[in-house]
């Protein structure tokens, strides 16, 4: 029924990843063709990001962003899997939700984080942002 499947990583919280991961590799072996799997950095046009860290310092900072999530990845998956593995930087919302457009994704599998309400409010949810805009079937892990 799914051809891609999109398993967006959150490297702070691995284990919403293994979780994600199992049901994602249920879909591969239930004939989905490719996973991918991407995560998301502040980018530098942030103004937090911005004026706490030079040019520089956030490119090296993103480098090792991309090194840590694709040796986690290469410790979560089976070794004869191929995902597809990116690294961006921006919103994570926005940026998933591009990404899904763009590279015609049929189902996200992610964790819906549980804040308070008070962080929920000043934060957001990217998982609802996702859900809300995607344009594809969304499975929302909850704990």
């Amino acid at each position: 029924m799914f051809k891609k499947v999109l398993v967006p990583v959150d490297l702070a919280e691995p284990e919403f990843t293994r979780e994600a991961l199992k049901y994602a590799l249920r879909e591969l072996r239930d004939g989905a063709e490719e996973l991918h799997m991407i995560t998301v950095v502040p980018g530098f046009s942030n103004a937090l990001v911005a004026s706490y860290f030079s040019q520089k310092d956030h490119t090296k900072a993103v480098e090792e962003v991309a090194r840590q999530f694709y040796k986690e990845a290469a410790e979560m998956l089976p070794e004869d899997l191929e995902p597809i593995l990116k690294v961006y930087e921006g919103s994570p919302a926005e940026m998933i939700n591009r990404y899904i457009k763009k590279n015609a994704v049929d189902l996200v599998i992610m964790r819906a984080h549980h804040r308070n309400k008070f962080d929920e409010f000043l934060l957001g949810s990217v998982s609802a942002r996702v859900a809300e805009r995607a344009g594809c079937t969304v499975m929302l892990l909850k704990n």
